[in-house]
């Protein structure tokens, strides 16, 4: 049984980014990245949107402007680009976003989630985000 992605369900996917077309030049090799769906202070973003009732193998290509970096990634940008590497995104950013897990997020993952939105950092400092 495949588990789909409702509110504050653990999403794990890997991501391939580039600045053209079926072109992930931003990320030679996928990347990793996990959030708790639906859990950002101001709703959902767009990638969230998208994403709901998505299951284990199912796949979504994105293309994002410059100007909808805010409504598409929301709360998710900064530890997203983090991820990726990416400080800066290119016009446009090209993202192919494969579900590779839904799991039921436990209280404390859920906590953290909150937590590290709240504070606006995605890590050490060491992606070039500014997050230091």
């Amino acid at each position: 049984m495949t588990n789909n992605i409702h509110n504050l369900s653990k999403v794990a996917v890997s991501l391939r980014a580039g600045n053209k077309e079926n072109d992930y030049n931003l990320t030679p090799d996928s990347v990793d990245f996990d959030f708790i769906y639906g859990a950002g202070s101001s709703g959902l973003c767009g990638l969230e949107t998208v994403l709901y009732e998505k299951g284990e193998g199912d796949k979504i290509n994105l293309v994002v402007s410059p100007a909808g970096v805010s409504e598409t990634f929301g709360h998710l940008r900064l530890p997203l680009f983090c991820a990726l590497g990416v400080g800066k995104p290119p016009e446009p950013l090209f993202l192919e976003v494969t579900v590779t897990g839904v799991s039921e997020a436990d209280s404390r993952e859920l906590i953290q989630s909150i937590a590290k939105g709240l504070s606006h950092s995605c890590g050490d400092g060491s992606c070039d985000c500014g997050c230091g």
